[in-house]
C-alpha cells in the first residue's frame, strides 16, 4: 500500500455515522492480517461526534484541519502534525472546527486497557541526539527517534535520518508511516533479491512495508516520518 500524497488521495463518502450528526466523513481503508488491522485515511467536515471507541486501539497522524477532542482526562487539540493514540473503549466528544484529515491504524486484535497519548507536533518534536546506522552502504547516516506509545503490539513514534544509503528488513512486524519532511527513495527487494519496486518518499507520502520486506533506503535529504510499527 502506497500513496504519494495523503492530502491528495481521493476518498469515498460514507455519510454520518449518526443521522443526527451534521458531520460527514470520507474514508479510504486497507484491511490486512485477515481484517484484524486497518490502515487508511479519514476525513471529517465541521461538526460534532460523540461516543466511545470500540474494542480497538487506534494510532493517528493529523495532516489537515483543526479539532478539539474532549475525553475523560481533559482535552486534546488536534492540528496538522498531531500524533496521537487512543485505547479501546475510550470515551470522546469531537468538535471539528475545520475539515480534518488523518492517517490511521486501527488494531482490532485482543488486548488490554491502555492510556491515550498525544504529541502536539511531530514536525518539531526534539528527537534527541542521533546514533549512526549500524550497517551502511554509502554515506554516514545518523538516525534518531522518539516513541510515544508502546502497548498491545503497537509502537507509535517519530523517526528521522540524515542522508545516506543503508539496508532494511521487516522481521516479525509491519510498519506504516507518513513522511513529514525530507526526501528519500525506498527500494524494495523481489524474490530473487534484486530491486523490484522503488517508492519516492516526500512530505505527505504514506506507505506500508509488510513483515518480511527487505530492501534499502537512499536518503537524499534528512527525512522525518511518523510511524506505526505493528508486531505480528
Amino acid at each position: 500500500m502506497y500513496t504519494p500524497s495523503i492530502l491528495d488521495t481521493p476518498l469515498h463518502p460514507t455519510g454520518p455515522a449518526n443521522p443526527a450528526e451534521p458531520t460527514r466523513s470520507i474514508i479510504a481503508g486497507w484491511p490486512f492480517l485477515d481484517g484484524e488491522l486497518e490502515i487508511g485515511i479519514w476525513e471529517c467536515s465541521p461538526g460534532n461526534l460523540d461516543g466511545p471507541s470500540g474494542d480497538e486501539n487506534e494510532a493517528m497522524l493529523m495532516v489537515a484541519g483543526r479539532a478539539t477532542v474532549t475525553h475523560d482526562g481533559g482535552t486534546f487539540d488536534l492540528a496538522p502534525g498531531t500524533l496521537w493514540t487512543t485505547p479501546r473503549a475510550w470515551n470522546q466528544h469531537w468538535d471539528v472546527h475545520q475539515t480534518v484529515r488523518k492517517m490511521y491504524v486501527i488494531d482490532h486484535r485482543a488486548g488490554t486497557a491502555g492510556i491515550a497519548t498525544h504529541l502536539a507536533n511531530a514536525y518539531s518534536v526534539d528527537l534527541g541526539s542521533g546514533t549512526p546506522r549500524p550497517v551502511v552502504i554509502a554515506g554516514d547516516p545518523v538516525e534518531s527517534s522518539v516513541s510515544t506509545w508502546q502497548h498491545d503490539r503497537l509502537d507509535v513514534g517519530v523517526w528521522e535520518c540524515t542522508p545516506g544509503e543503508f539496508p532494511f528488513r521487516r522481521d516479525g512486524y509491519q510498519e506504516v508511516f507518513c513522511v513529514l519532511s525530507g526526501r528519500a527513495t525506498l527500494h524494495i527487494d523481489g524474490a530473487d533479491g534484486t530491486t523490484c519496486q522503488s517508492f519516492e518518499l516526500v512530505p505527505g507520502a504514506m506507505i506500508l512495508t509488510p513483515s518480511g520486506t527487505t530492501g534499502r533506503w537512499v536518503v537524499h535529504e534528512t527525512i522525518r516520518k511518523a510511524y506505526v510499527i505493528i508486531t505480528d
